[in-house]
């Protein structure tokens, strides 16, 4: 298991990593266009757009992992250990729910995307859109892992609360 945590981690990170690199390469060329030459490169806008949209979906999957994702636990922090523990099992069990939903309906998105044209480069809105459902798998995978160890750790009574750090 150790070894297919090391290659989803590393193809997650790549991902973020190749985005973020083609992002700032591609934004500060638009820029030095745009301010210094006076003509801004079109096709950019594009390019600018899919990173992003991979950067920030891509950023989401790695949240799920490092369980960084929005809660507010004013609840949690009221509850005691045992409490606490049921609890954010089955917040996660609803957030593994939500990803299944993430991932059925991010692939109908991307399917409905086949016929659209991004405006400048003509390629189909389809690769935008499928950034929803891989990112998805990804979340689901880490979701999946968080509450196989937080059942382990219910059962032999665990006190690491589950994280797969």
């Amino acid at each position: 298991m150790k070894t297919l945590d090391r290659i989803v981690d590393f193809i997650v990170r790549f991902i973020m990593a190749f985005s973020a690199l083609i992002l700032s390469i591609v934004t500060t060329l638009q820029v030095v266009a745009r301010y210094i030459f006076k003509s801004p490169i079109g096709w950019g806008q594009d390019i600018i757009r899919l990173s992003f949209i991979y950067l920030v979906f891509w950023g989401a999957a790695y949240c799920v992992k490092e369980k960084e994702h929005l809660n507010i636990d004013i609840l949690l922090t009221s509850l005691k250990p045992k409490a606490k523990k049921i609890l954010e099992l089955g917040i996660n069990i609803v957030l593994a729910f939500f990803f299944m939903f993430i991932i059925y309906y991010g692939f109908i998105f991307t399917q409905s995307g086949a016929n659209q044209k991004a405006p400048y480069l003509s390629i189909p809105m389809s690769l935008y859109y499928l950034s929803l459902p891989t990112s998805g798998i990804f979340m689901i995978y880490y979701q999946l892992r968080q509450v196989m160890e937080q059942i382990s750790n219910l059962k032999s009574n665990g006190d690491t609360g589950g994280d797969i750090k």
